[in-house]
């Protein structure tokens, strides 16, 4: 699978809803985990511009080492949004992943 970086440069990003852990198993309620065991959690995004009135929000999956507390209506910034398409028992679509969620008035280190 391969992870097509994302440009966001010119775009702003308003969370659209809560976050919730990447669930493994429902039975269980097992949270997903990434290759350094830091919990996996998605988050809906509306990026701006966005041209697409049909399904203007993305979900983006990210680690977190602690529940996020994300403000819905916030502005964020995905640091290092990567694009990635996937196929599974028939289905497919096109998913993203980045490493953190910042604050978007958040200065760069």
């Amino acid at each position: 699978m391969r992870n097509i970086p994302v440009d966001i440069a010119s775009m702003s990003f308003t969370v659209a809803g809560e976050a919730e852990p990447k669930i493994v198993d429902r039975a269980t309620g097992e949270v997903k985990k990434d290759a350094e065991g830091r919990e996996l959690y998605t988050l809906p995004l509306l990026p701006m511009p966005n041209d697409d009135r049909r399904n203007p929000v993305i979900t983006v999956t990210f680690p977190s080492a602690t529940f996020p507390q994300i403000v819905v209506g916030s502005k964020v910034k995905p640091v290092g949004l990567t694009c990635f398409y996937w196929q599974m028992n028939g289905r497919s679509g096109m998913g993203f992943r980045c490493e953190a969620i910042r604050p978007a008035a958040e200065k760069a280190a």
